[in-house]
């Protein structure tokens, strides 16, 4: 079943990207990221990240719980939970132009269109995507810019896809700099992608071909979730077994 709903235009407008599977260069490391903040998240399990198209909320989702949650960035408190309830939600991206949510089964190998109340508007299956059941899809984004969904899928191999609407994969890129991907973010301020390792505990700033132009080590315990405030370049990381939302700034 397609995504049923009304796309914006740039997301009708794909461009093709061939594969790329080259030897990666080793990214640049820079002077460490300043936390600004930690606040306790009262959700189970969070994973993965996107900020609020206000600015000052931000939703996750639970593997845990299945449910999809909107947080306050100051204070990390809980503000709406979705009427939505996964298989195992592992990503969360917002439609900046209507509000609406799609996201990341990470088992099924899905991805859910869902309405600002947590209601089912369609979902597809991102084409192709085997391995084990739960090292899949970990995170998702999207992208005026190149006109689809930016997706990782965690490890055995660590991988960037880029997905139509219709779940096509368009584009996918082997990434071998860190151990495991475990969410991604898109910059509009930079025109780049961000994704967090839990395993490797970094953060990294990639090009659209997946190549890592700078890294920044992080001290957070099973980081699963990250997003980039364009406006200030703040990156906010949030902790899977910790519960716990941080805020940095960049040097």
């Amino acid at each position: 079943m397609a995504l049923t709903r009304r796309l914006p235009g740039w997301l009708l407008m794909l461009a093709v990207v061939g594969c790329d599977h080259g030897s990666e260069p080793t990214p640049p490391a820079e002077d460490g990221l300043t936390l600004v903040r930690t606040v306790a998240v009262d959700v189970p399990e969070p994973s993965d990240l996107c900020l609020d198209r206000d600015g000052i909320h931000a939703w996750t989702v639970s593997d845990q719980t299945g449910r999809v949650y909107r947080l306050r960035l100051t204070d990390g408190a809980v503000v709406t939970t979705l009427a939505f309830v996964g298989d195992d939600p592992e990503g969360v991206w917002q439609d900046p132009a209507d509000g609406s949510l799609f996201v990341a089964e990470e088992r099924l190998r899905q991805i859910v269109h869902l309405d600002a109340e947590g209601n089912e508007l369609g979902r597809v299956s991102v084409a192709g995507l085997g391995g084990d059941a739960n090292s899949g899809l970990e995170g998702l984004t999207s992208s005026p810019v190149t006109g689809r969904f930016h997706v990782v899928n965690e490890k055995d191999p660590a991988l960037l896809l880029g997905v139509a609407p219709d779940g096509t994969v368009l584009d996918s890129r082997t990434v071998t700099f860190v151990a495991d991907l475990s969410g991604i973010a898109w910059d509009a301020a930079a025109g780049r992608l961000w994704v967090v390792s839990d395993e490797s505990a970094q953060v990294a700033m990639i090009d659209l071909a997946g190549n890592p132009l700078v890294t920044y080590d992080i001290a957070v315990d099973k980081a699963e979730g990250i997003a980039v405030n364009p406006a200030n370049g703040h990156v906010y990381v949030i902790s899977d077994s910790a519960s716990r939302l941080y805020e940095y700034t960049r040097p």
